[in-house]
């Protein structure tokens, strides 16, 4: 599996000057946790500023910059995996969250991994994106030696998020298009394949 790696730091071709500007070297902290065991999935797209072009990698990329928030992957609608923030390092991509019951953790960005899958919230999804979303879940299943918790923005920053005052608004990503049951049954068929050999992906290695 082929991972790119565009890292969401001041060496960027795309928004590296604009981070620089910001007074910020790369938009990312350390971790203040030791445990990383959860993957929040999420959808991003530039429907928002470029309507005719909802799905360009660069301006998706303005947005991070643009809001101060990353992940550690962004998928694209052909399967392609970006590499943003190094998985050491806590990206900003949950914001104000608390994990379902019965974890109940706040801070979700300290102990977790972020998935961006580019799409719209009427686009779906498609079925390279997911096949790439498995392979890069068994290959950090992989590295980090563990079963991850998968779940969704809007399970750890929704309605219960903005009750108890952790953010203002809450998310509704990857919402009702992802098919959850679809991932599920594609990352145990992948698991069984093995977590070696063509699953040993150099860049999240390193």
């Amino acid at each position: 599996m082929k991972i790119v790696p565009l890292f969401l730091d001041e060496n960027n071709p795309v928004v590296g000057q604009q981070i620089r500007n910001s007074g910020k070297q790369a938009l990312w902290d350390e971790r203040s946790s030791d445990i990383i065991d959860v993957i929040v999935i999420h959808y991003i797209s530039a429907v928002a500023i470029s309507p005719q072009k909802p799905f360009n990698k660069k301006k998706i990329l303005q947005i991070f910059s643009d809001y101060g928030v990353s992940s550690h992957f962004l998928i694209n609608r052909s399967g392609t995996v970006i590499n943003l923030v190094p998985v050491e390092k806590k990206a900003w991509h949950c914001g104000g969250s608390i994990m379902p019951e019965p974890d109940r953790r706040t801070g979700v960005n300290d102990f977790s991994i972020g998935i961006e899958l580019i799409a719209t919230d009427y686009s779906g999804f498609t079925f390279k994106q997911y096949h790439a979303l498995c392979e890069l879940c068994c290959g950090l299943e992989y590295k980090f030696q563990r079963n991850f918790t998968y779940t969704g923005h809007e399970n750890v920053a929704g309605d219960e998020a903005v009750s108890l005052g952790l953010r203002n608004q809450k998310k509704n990503d990857p919402g009702e298009t992802f098919k959850w049951e679809y991932f599920f049954k594609c990352l145990e068929r992948r698991r069984k394949m093995g977590r070696s050999g063509d699953l040993h992906l150099s860049i999240i290695d390193q």
